[in-house]
């Protein structure tokens, strides 16, 4: 029983993990932190080795999964791909039909993951206070930066994957969000939702290498420097609330390749009354309250799900 409650935990992890990262914002690591699973998750991923092979070789089949975490691994991987494959056409309709109460949802998402994160650093120190600032800063400067247009070459896939793999293992950096500033969120979004696999494969290759070197630059972090570490997080993560603000002034658009679709390029946060008054739509205050204090609700109770039994320490 109890090896099958922890299964269904990876399973809702991995799931939500994938969820999240369809949303431009939102970190697909932020969701394996709250969830207990974060450290289990750079251990595994770390111990994707060649030295894998070895083992493999000598001891078998079965030493190396267990090794490798082979099961945990394949769980968590699998309910996000098919929680990709799922919400990659949904959520991208529903951004469109109901901005403010999915913006809001995903606002609260990300401001009770950084309280939860912060509950978690150990010494709060005003060097630590000042690293939180670096991070501030930099994910408000992420914010700013202008989209680049990248062909969705396979070079250019691969790239892609490598750059957007690192974003998602960091809590506070949206995978989604780095796409988006190469120019390729919208190829890669419609690749998966065709199953472009001329696409996908240079991208899952990309995606694969990169995730296990990252692995192993975090994983030592983590276990020298972690509430610097931490502190750093949320500052990324607070940084990208300026994106997620269910109220923005559009002030310029790009054409899509299709030559059809515009998407935003530069948005500015704005009040909901002056949002009202510039594009005379409806603020939705009361929508947006409930989303984001749903989010919040479901973070909380997401995590205190998975603190009995962690197995992840």
């Amino acid at each position: 029983m109890t090896d099958l409650k922890s299964s269904m935990r990876v399973l809702l992890t991995g799931f939500l993990m994938g969820m999240a990262e369809v949303v431009p914002g939102v970190s697909g690591g932020t969701i394996a932190f709250i969830s207990g699973f974060y450290e289990r998750l750079l251990a595994g991923l770390s111990g994707l080795r060649p030295e894998l092979l070895t083992v493999l070789w000598r001891s078998g089949l079965r030493a190396a999964w267990q090794k490798s975490d082979g099961t945990f691994l394949s769980l968590l991987f699998g309910a996000m791909a098919v929680s990709i494959l799922i919400f990659a056409t949904v959520i991208k309709g529903a951004l469109v039909t109901y901005p403010i109460a999915m913006w809001s949802f995903f606002f609260g998402l990300v401001l009770a993951s950084s309280v939860l994160m912060y509950r978690q650093v150990s010494h709060r120190t005003v060097e630590h206070f000042l690293v939180l600032g670096i991070g501030l800063a930099l994910g408000l400067l992420l914010q700013r930066l202008l989209p680049v247009t990248l062909e969705a070459t396979p070079g250019a896939m691969f790239m892609g994957g490598a750059v957007a793999i690192c974003a998602w293992i960091l809590p506070g950096i949206s995978g989604s969000f780095l796409l988006l500033l190469l120019g390729l969120y919208s190829g890669v979004l419609a690749a998966v939702a065709s199953l472009a696999w001329a696409q996908l494969i240079p991208f899952a290759l990309g995606a694969g290498l990169g995730l296990i070197a990252f692995a192993n630059v975090l994983k030592r972090l983590f276990h020298h420097v972690r509430d610097w570490i931490l502190m750093f997080l949320i500052g990324l993560m607070l940084g990208t609330l300026v994106r997620l603000w269910p109220w923005q002034q559009v002030t310029s658009y790009q054409l899509q390749a299709s030559g059809t679709e515009q998407v935003p390029l530069v948005q500015n946060p704005v009040m909901p009354g002056v949002f009202e008054s510039l594009t005379g739509e409806p603020a939705q205050l009361s929508v947006a309250g409930l989303s984001a204090g749903f989010a919040i609700v479901l973070v909380y109770g997401f995590e205190r799900l998975s603190q009995p039994g962690r197995t992840d320490v």
